[in-house]
């Protein structure tokens, strides 16, 4: 299995688990505390365990689109990476290599906001944009199909 792979099943399982694909409503349900502070411009989200109480924060000025998938990335650091310090994204971040935890935790946002749909190669870019996110990105579409 895959680090790619794994990460998606992780996905798949809580969207079974929770009958949802709301990020949101996935870290309520779990009990993962979200918070939304002033970032900044380049901060979009982070995730960290203080006192072993998982957090995400998000930042104040993304809208809700971008809100959404920092969330999904953000929890599925939570779900999968809880023995790792805090996680930021960053909006100039680069793009992750193949097996690293980053990488892992956009195979888990993309599975979780867009495993269940069918968007062409050609609406890549205009997706990528509406969620705020890097255009480098159009790859996991590939991983989750």
């Amino acid at each position: 299995m895959t680090k790619a792979h794994d990460a998606i099943a992780s996905a798949d399982h809580l969207i079974r688990q929770f009958n949802s694909r709301d990020p949101f409503d996935i870290a309520k349900q779990s009990g993962i505390y979200i918070d939304f502070q002033e970032l900044g411009t380049d901060i979009l989200g982070y995730s960290m365990h203080s006192y072993r109480i998982p957090t995400i924060v998000l930042n104040l000025k993304n809208d809700e689109l971008t809100n959404l998938s920092i969330c999904g990335h953000e929890l599925g650091h939570c779900k999968m990476h809880s023995r790792f310090d805090t996680n930021f994204f960053n909006r100039m971040g680069l793009r992750p290599s193949v097996g690293s935890v980053e990488y892992e935790a956009n195979c888990f946002m993309f599975e979780l906001l867009f495993g269940n749909q069918e968007i062409s190669p050609m609406n890549y870019g205009a997706v990528l944009s509406e969620y705020g996110l890097p255009g480098w990105m159009h790859e996991y579409f590939d991983l989750i199909k």
